[in-house]
């Protein structure tokens, strides 16, 4: 039967305590071959690789919040990774870059920042991003929060804080987005209603917009905001 799967990365002696406390329900963890894995019908709910990432980043924040509470010193999955298994047993990795389910592959698509890939800003300009960073504290500072794994809608919007600090205005006025953008991200972090446990303010204060960002949109979306940025303050 074809069912998602999310394999938990991290520490085995942290892992291994989902299956011991969470063996059944809609999700519930099981190990195999010395990964461990989420799974249960709640997945099935949704088809696009976006959801069901969003979907297993909460479960992974319940999940923990719980075991930490058992077993003091628990610590959380450091990543994931997304499975679909097929009716016939075959498992296909997403692949975030090219935005279908595909098998693993060598050869993928990547995103494009400024006319250059990001592989090629790597190789080409690291040293160069890193330095445009490294004299201006909110620019640092920006950088240093998305190095964090952990990627929250405060967190999110405090990055694109700092940058519009280290800007003196709205990214969208120096051209790095459109203002449509900039709002859909912000209306969709400060709605309760949006970002659950996550949003910046209490349910109700903030109507959500017609077409909300998901949690993977927000971090594609700041990711590219960050690095226009540091491309641009190195090359000056």
């Amino acid at each position: 039967m074809a069912r998602w799967l999310i394999r938990l990365c991290g520490d085995h002696f942290d892992l291994e305590e989902f299956p011991r406390w969470f063996p059944d329900g809609d999700v519930f963890s099981f190990e195999e071959d010395g990964s461990v894995y989420l799974t249960g019908p709640a997945f099935k709910s949704h088809e696009e690789f976006s959801k069901i990432q969003d979907m297993a980043l909460q479960v992974i924040d319940e999940f923990s919040a719980v075991i930490s509470l058992l077993c003091p010193g628990h610590r959380r999955p450091t990543d994931l990774e997304v499975i679909k298994e097929t009716d016939d047993g075959k498992r296909a990795r997403y692949n975030p870059a090219s935005t279908v389910i595909t098998i693993r592959s060598k050869v993928k698509a990547v995103p494009v920042v400024g006319g250059q890939s990001l592989e090629e800003l790597a190789i080409i300009q690291g040293q160069e991003l890193l330095s445009g960073a490294i004299n201006n504290y909110h620019l640092r500072t920006a950088l240093a929060l998305w190095g964090d794994p952990l990627k929250t809608w405060p967190r999110l919007y405090r990055i694109l804080e700092d940058i519009e600090r280290h800007l003196g205005q709205h990214v969208n006025k120096s051209g790095l987005c459109s203002a449509k953008q900039r709002e859909r991200f912000t209306r969709s972090a400060n709605c309760a209603e949006m970002a659950g446990k996550d949003a910046r303010h209490a349910a109700g204060k903030f109507n959500s917009p017609n077409d909300p960002m998901s949690l993977t949109e927000a971090c594609s979306f700041i990711s590219n905001v960050l690095m226009e940025t540091l491309n641009n303050a190195s090359a000056k």
